[in-house]
């Protein structure tokens, strides 16, 4: 019996440059199976080579029993829905099974080929096969794709085909027919361009184009003005080589700064800043497409997001990766960079503004017209890479196969994904399954603790938390996680220790600080807060210096806002009203501190300006009901300081209307009349 590595690269199914690649990793883990690694790198199907490792031999001892078709499905080469479309065309085409699937672009000739050759008896075969024949050369779009996919090799002054078994899976009259549409848009091309100046075989030549393209008619277009702006003229036999050299030294090569590479340029920007889906998701599809050759279409925002991008097409019901001079400039290493891109400073960004889930100043909803966050994933795919990175190469460690290890993986995106659209129950769901698997799996125990926060659940939240940080005790957001139950449950000198040790495991974050100051606020313990929020705004200058941005702003408005916070308490009114003044420089919006603005005015006993500044605040557009409700608290306080008692209760009747439950507002309307005797 032959070697699996061996049989898989007969098959055309990898190359021996991946099956060295195995073999090595494989002297590396004891235990794991070749064909383990080649699935785990997303060369392979895992049910692929399950088949040809445990049912092949047998098959070959056996004579066939079965369609060939049904040994494609179990080998996961074909499904059953493709299975069943092959079937639906085959009378109406009268084309063999293997054509058909070949025309498809669901298996390459050489796959048929191989399969034909170990399962078809002799008479069989040879009824498959034509009789050579040769034709003379002349210049026309059918015969480039011949030699493209291999159907003809030139001989001489002749185009001879290439073997029997590739004439018997693909037919050059059904590849006549579907280039028929390409033939207009040839002639009209060359005639454009000029390109029949340019090179001996125009047609060619364009074929060449195409095949680089695959149609895509801005890069098809550049291609050609490229070809008919070179002085060189491209003889027979060097269009394929011509084309190359000019892509890679006009397009591919530094495109990021190339002239005549400017539609790359602006595709990488509709990737990295799309404005219909999250650009972290985009890129995790891609990347999971490049893994793994193909998905199922799922009529997904992303997946039709990338359809019209270009950066994948669709074949039946999956998509595959776009035309390969995307695949030459987007590649794997591409994809790898713009995550790390987005995931590593998304740290600061996410956490910032939701660091303990009770606390209504952290949120969002605070900033007046601020768009629906859409960070939030990032954070837990970043919990998840922060546990990889511990792991290292630690396949072994965890026990498992690295199939079984991708599962889990899988698993756990899903989960991310579905925390991401606040599907809370589900996402713990898909957490359990994992526990379930690998019950040390902490990333899973942190992020279920998450969820449960969305739940308001903070007993179980702080039972999960806990658990991944006593199997892991450096998982920094697991501590982070922890704390943020116990700060919810009132124990905040618990909080506080746990927030120093994630402080201690990252002193970098200046989230971890931002949670220290709210548990020190909790304690009454002011000295110590407003030395954490000094620290947190000394890092998030940092960030600022290097990178000037809304988002980076932002989060340096709230941080100020923190720190007006702390002298609030400490009842330094100034200071905190040029702490809050200061926030608003970043971030003009931000509600915390427009309010806070009111507050500290009211604290200097400015009640006039202090009243000024809520009217302000409430004729500005989309503050939501609980935002309205404490401006009129507040700006009654302010009426009934400054003797207006009837406009002050008139105030905290509109606060009540929008929080019927707004108890210190009811305490203020009973509470101001008698202030002033009536």
């Amino acid at each position: 019996m032959k070697p699996l590595g061996k049989v898989l690269q007969q098959a055309d199914l990898i190359s021996s440059e991946q099956v060295e690649i195995a073999l090595k990793e494989q002297t590396q883990f004891a235990g794991l199976r070749l064909g383990e690694i080649l699935a785990s790198h997303g060369w392979l199907k895992q049910e692929t080579a399950d088949f040809f490792s445990q049912q092949w031999p047998a098959v070959l001892e056996q004579k066939p029993k079965q369609p060939l078709g049904k040994y494609l499905e179990e080998a996961g080469l074909l499904n059953e829905q493709q299975i069943r479309t092959i079937l639906a065309e085959q009378p109406k085409k009268n084309l063999r099974f293997g054509e058909l699937a070949v025309l498809k672009g669901w298996l390459k000739p050489t796959t048929i080929k191989f399969f034909l050759e170990h399962l078809a008896p002799a008479s069989q075969l040879q009824q498959h096969l034509w009789q050579q024949a040769e034709t003379p050369i002349h210049e026309s779009l059918a015969q480039a794709k011949q030699l493209h996919v291999g159907m003809v090799v030139p001989q001489q002054s002749n185009l001879k085909t290439s073997n029997p078994i590739k004439q018997s899976v693909l037919d050059p009259k059904l590849l006549e027919q579907e280039l028929a549409r390409l033939r207009l848009f040839s002639h009209s091309t060359i005639e454009l361009f000029q390109l029949d100046e340019k090179a001996s075989c125009p047609e060619v030549l364009l074929a060449e184009v195409l095949f680089w393209t695959d149609g895509q008619p801005v890069l098809t277009q550049k291609l050609c003005q490229l070809l008919a702006e070179s002085d060189a003229f491209v003889a027979a036999g060097a269009e394929a080589v011509t084309v190359q050299q000019l892509l890679q030294t006009r397009l591919i090569n530094n495109w990021e700064t190339q002239v005549a590479a400017e539609h790359l340029q602006g595709m990488y920007d509709s990737i990295v800043n799309n404005q219909q889906c999250d650009p972290l998701l985009l890129l995790e599809l891609y990347e999971e497409i490049w893994q793994q050759g193909e998905v199922p279409t799922d009529n997904s925002p992303e997946q039709s997001e990338l359809l019209r991008l270009g950066l994948v097409m669709q074949q039946k019901d999956k998509l595959k990766l776009g035309n390969r001079i995307y695949q030459s400039v987007f590649d794997r290493n591409w994809v790898k960079q713009e995550l790390d891109k987005i995931l590593h400073p998304s740290l600061v960004e996410t956490a910032i503004y939701n660091p303990i889930p009770s606390v209504n100043t952290l949120s969002t909803s605070n900033t007046i017209a601020a768009p629906k966050l859409k960070l939030s994933k990032r954070f837990w795919v970043l919990i998840a890479i922060a546990g990889l990175m511990i792991c290292g190469s630690g396949l072994i460690v965890l026990g498992f196969s690295v199939f079984k290890w991708l599962q889990i993986e899988i698993i756990f995106q899903r989960g991310n994904t579905l925390l991401y659209q606040g599907e809370y129950q589900q996402a713990i769901a898909k957490y359990n399954n994992i526990l379930k698997i690998d019950s040390n799996y902490y990333q899973s125990w942190t992020n279920r603790g998450y969820a449960l926060a969305r739940l308001k659940d903070y007993n179980q939240m702080l039972e999960s938390c806990t658990t991944a940080t006593i199997i892991n005790p450096e998982a920094v957001y697991a501590w982070n996680c922890r704390g943020e139950a116990l700060y919810n449950l009132k124990q905040y000198n618990q909080a506080l220790v746990a927030f120093d040790k994630a402080i201690t495991l990252n002193s970098e974050d200046p989230v971890f600080w931002i949670n220290k100051t709210e548990a020190l606020l909790a304690l009454k313990q002011t000295d110590t807060a407003l030395t954490a929020v000094h620290q947190a705004i000394e890092l998030l200058k940092k960030v600022w210096e290097f990178e000037r941005n809304d988002s980076n702003a932002k989060e340096l408005a709230i941080a100020f806002g923190y720190q007006a916070k702390v002298l609030l308490q400490k009842q330094d009114y100034e200071a905190s009203l040029q702490a809050y003044e200061q926030s608003l420089r970043y971030n003009p919006n931000y509600f915390v501190a427009l309010r806070g603005k009111g507050i500290a005015l009211q604290g200097l006993k400015r009640d006039d300006r202090a009243i000024a500044q809520f009217y302000s605040l409430l004729d500005r557009p989309q503050l939501t009901n609980n935002q309205k409700a404490e401006a009129w608290y507040y700006l009654g306080l302010s009426l009934c300081e400054f003797r207006q008692p009837e406009k002050a209760i008139a105030a905290f009747d509109r606060a009540l209307k929008l929080k019927p439950d707004y108890q210190a507002a009811e305490k203020a309307k009973q509470a101001c009349p008698q202030q002033f005797g009536e």
